[in-house]
This record gives C-alpha cells, sequence and structure tokens, in this order.
C-alpha cells in the first residue's frame, strides 16, 4: 500500500502508482492517477479516501423514530 496514491524509487526512475484509495476498508491510503505528456512530464491527481461512516448506529442518540410511531412509554 502506498499512503499517497504514489511513490517515487531509484532516484526517480521508477514510480509505484496504488490505485485503490482506502485500501479493503482497513487502510487511510490515497489512491492516484499518472499522466504523462509529450515531454515526458508526468503529473498526478490524488484520490483522497472516502470518510468512513459507521456501519451500525445501535445505541445513537442521534436516532429518530419513524413519523407517525409512538415512543415507548406513549398510549
Amino acid at each position: 500500500v502506498v499512503e499517497d496514491g504514489y511513490e517515487f524509487f531509484a532516484d526517480r526512475q521508477l514510480v509505484t502508482i496504488f490505485s485503490a484509495p482506502n485500501y479493503c476498508g482497513e487502510f487511510d491510503n490515497a489512491g492516484a492517477m499518472m499522466s504523462v505528456d509529450d515531454t515526458l512530464m508526468c503529473s498526478f491527481q490524488i484520490l483522497k479516501p472516502a470518510e468512513k461512516k459507521p456501519k451500525f448506529a445501535y445505541g445513537n442518540s442521534n436516532t429518530t423514530t419513524k413519523p407517525g410511531t409512538p415512543s415507548a412509554g406513549m398510549k
């Protein structure tokens, strides 16, 4: 996994491009796309990882009841 999406090696003669941001949901890495122009100048577009969302809201105080559903204890 390359944390910033790309990384140069061997005196900038080799570059690793990692195209999977937030790899497997386990890493907070960026991805990247590399473009090469006619003069062999390389440019990169960084793909930021998406913000992680909680999978479950059990016990979350921000949950709301469905419209028309009485709260517990109401009759």
